[in-house]
């Protein structure tokens, strides 16, 4: 997943965006590493074939300079409980922005997880690094290695400092504890559901929910017609001014004007997600906010009016309605 989220107050999977210099020495998403034993994490890169191999390479580089195991993708003999996928793949814009790419680098963990509210597993991202959607003139092969060595460092940096003594699963030290509530890791269980996928939703309540609209100056707006349109569908729900510990639905309609390099167009996100606690399966005792359920898209196209933000916020709200009606 390529979150493009501005949930921040409300998720601590959110997102962060990485300072101009420098870094921090853990993120908000530390906790989820807690015990992860990255002798059984694939690791993945999404880039242009090109440079795929001088990448890895310098990822795992990164690794064993911190006496940390990176295992080859290529293994397929161990059990694996998690995926560590590094995406640096610039996309061109062709015909909406010519001689430009959309680029938006990211290195996320994802593994199974279980909701609380319906005890659905599914894979689901728990740590995540990113910059947000980009477009720019030309990436080049040091653009995608700077971009690495933060996302790895910031990795390394948050397991590093979770998984400090005796809890560690660093090698040379002592292994991690597990919970007591966590099923072995080479249990027999049943296959996680897809991430995002619609069986999030299943048990849903109105009642549990708040909506949360990011629109600009339409935000206002927009609020009052998504509590409309779900009051004439037979569902009260109530806008989300606070986060009070209900579900939120949030609708983010954003749009960044492109002006100096693409005139006449914005970088366009849309999309609507669902927003609840979640537990790790390897390990319950960590316990956090993640978007559970998204539809999302992110484009390069003319300003769209309040009439097109209406349009497609009416659109996205349909599907979450027909699914809540139906099941």
């Amino acid at each position: 997943m390529v979150a493009m989220l501005s949930w921040v107050a409300l998720s601590l999977l959110i997102g962060f965006s990485l300072p101009d210099k420098g870094m921090a020495a853990t993120s908000a998403y530390g906790q989820t590493t807690e015990g992860l034993d990255l002798n059984r994490v694939q690791f993945v890169i999404s880039a242009p074939p090109e440079f795929t191999s001088r990448l890895a390479q310098q990822a795992r580089s990164l690794f064993a300079k911190a006496g940390l195991p990176l295992p080859d993708s290529e293994d397929q003999d161990r059990p694996l409980i998690a995926t560590l996928t590094l995406t640096l793949d610039p996309q061109p814009l062709r015909n909406s922005c010519p001689e430009h790419m959309l680029y938006a680098p990211s290195l996320a963990l994802t593994e199974p997880v279980l909701i609380p509210r319906n005890s659905v597993i599914m894979d689901n991202v728990t740590w995540l690094a990113h910059t947000g959607a980009q477009v720019q003139k030309s990436v080049t092969i040091a653009d995608l290695e700077h971009d690495l060595e933060e996302f790895i460092n910031q990795f390394i940096a948050d397991y590093r400092s979770v998984n400090a003594g005796s809890r560690s699963s660093i090698p040379g030290t002592a292994s991690a504890v597990p919970h007591p509530e966590a099923p072995h890791p080479d249990a027999a269980t049943t296959a996680p559901e897809a991430l995002h996928s619609d069986s999030a939703l299943k048990g849903l309540r109105i009642d549990q929910l708040q909506i949360s609209v990011s629109a600009g100056r339409f935000s206002h707006a927009l609020t009052a017609r998504a509590l409309q349109q779900f009051n004439e569908a037979g569902l009260a729900l109530s806008p989300g001014q606070h986060h009070n510990g209900r579900l939120t639905l949030g609708v983010e309609l954003t749009q960044q004007s492109l002006e100096d390099r693409c005139p006449g167009k914005v970088l366009y996100e849309s999309g609507l997600y669902l927003v609840e606690p979640i537990q790790l399966t390897r390990n319950p005792r960590v316990s956090i906010w993640s978007d559970t359920w998204l539809r999302e898209t992110t484009l390069v196209v003319g300003p769209r009016s309040r009439e097109q933000l209406e349009s497609d916020q009416d659109a996205l709200l349909r599907q979450f309605i027909h699914f809540l009606k139906t099941h």
